[in-house]
């Protein structure tokens, strides 16, 4: 099962800055991440949790 992910303004105004420095490091990484929470959202690195309130 694949879940959507909702990025706000904020976060792609962040990922574009990235993308424009040209840091691939990070760049890699983000992309491991959101690919880990539409995959699986409660598993993986950084140990993702439900939002509380």
């Amino acid at each position: 099962m694949s879940y959507t992910l909702e990025l706000t303004d904020e976060a792609i105004s962040d990922i574009a800055k990235h993308r424009k420095v040209g840091d691939k490091k990070v760049l890699i990484k983000i992309d491991k991440l959101l690919d880990e929470l539409r995959e699986h959202p409660t598993e993986g690195t950084g140990k993702p949790e439900k939002l509380k309130h």
